[in-house]
């Protein structure tokens, strides 16, 4: 998710602080081109079409996106922005005002869409962390675990220090796979509320995206992706399942991303529409199972989905009194 397409955030860290000197993370298009993928395969995932469960990795791959470009952002930043506070808010308004309007878009297209007689709007703490659509429930979680930003990379500095992370990131991840995997969201028994079952899935890989970044400027890459193994066997062990395996997925499938010298804008104007499509693409689903019909083969409504969203992100950020929002 994400600016999935609007986070990447860098700062240096206290001079002070005694550590390695640390390279610049570098740009690849590859990774531009990852990012609006991501946003691409998850539209293909709610559209139920063949091989849906590619949403799995790509939500992965949007986590995990978010926090290595935040971590760069961060590293990026002037010594005056790097503050936790100063940091998190600017990036939070970032998030807060397209999730307050989506959040009301959606609202009204439901009880325009659905034949709802209850109340026009109902608020409980959950609530809060979603929005009035369910797929919104990303842009909260993003606000809030991007605070951890700032003191990862003020923290994680040294060898020792990645060893430690990564140990912290396998002891936190496995009690954390037993609310997300036995009631992943698609098989959601109740048993907790959403977007609990999303959020506990989330993190991990968030988290993961951070230390594989801090890690990458001390040549450590070895070590996280064998973190994200022994994590994901450990989750398999739990629940066996492609859903168990996102993280050795994802992160080798960004090292094969990272070492692609993919050339040519073009990714990065797709990298730019990713956020966006993310945003309509519920909109545009309703619109191809008004027009198309709900027994429309859904390869069919996944790819008109996505192309619809596309153009309709396009013309969006054309408009400047909403283009702020995609």
């Amino acid at each position: 998710m994400a600016d999935m397409t609007h986070f990447p955030a860098h700062a240096a860290a206290p001079a002070a602080v005694a550590a390695p000197v640390a390279k610049a993370i570098g740009y690849r298009r590859a990774i531009d081109l990852a990012r609006f993928l991501a946003a691409a395969g998850i539209v293909w995932d709610h559209a139920r079409a063949p091989y849906a469960d590619i949403g799995y990795v790509s939500l992965a791959l949007f986590l995990m996106l978010t926090s290595f470009l935040a971590v760069q952002s961060y590293e990026r930043a002037s010594p005056a922005d790097t503050g936790t506070r100063r940091f998190w808010l600017s990036r939070a308004r970032r998030i807060a005002m397209p999730w307050l309007f989506w959040s009301v878009v959606y609202f009204f297209v439901h009880h325009w869409v659905t034949d709802d007689e209850g109340p026009w709007w109902q608020i409980d703490p959950f609530t809060l962390l979603i929005g009035s659509s369910l797929h919104l429930w990303f842009l909260p979680f993003v606000m809030i675990a991007l605070v951890l930003i700032p003191p990862m990379a003020r923290t994680i500095r040294t060898p020792a220090a990645v060893w430690l992370a990564c140990g912290g990131l396998i002891a936190l991840s496995l009690p954390l796979a037993w609310v997300s995997l036995p009631i992943a969201w698609v098989e959601n028994s109740g048993a907790f509320n959403e977007p609990l079952p999303q959020w506990a899935f989330s993190l991990p890989l968030f988290l993961y995206g951070a230390i594989a970044a801090l890690a990458r400027r001390l040549d450590m890459v070895a070590l996280p992706v064998a973190t994200a193994g022994i994590i994901s066997l450990g989750e398999y062990l739990i629940e066996p399942g492609f859903g168990s395996v996102q993280m050795i997925i994802v992160a080798l499938l960004f090292e094969a991303l990272w070492r692609w010298n993919l050339k040519g804008a073009w990714a990065t104007v797709l990298a730019g529409l990713a956020f966006g499509v993310y945003l309509v693409h519920p909109f545009f689903m309703l619109v191809a199972f008004k027009f198309l019909g709900t027994d429309t083969d859904r390869t069919t409504i996944g790819l008109f989905t996505l192309l619809a969203s596309v153009i309709g992100t396009m013309v969006l950020q054309r408009l400047p009194l909403v283009r702020r929002f995609v």
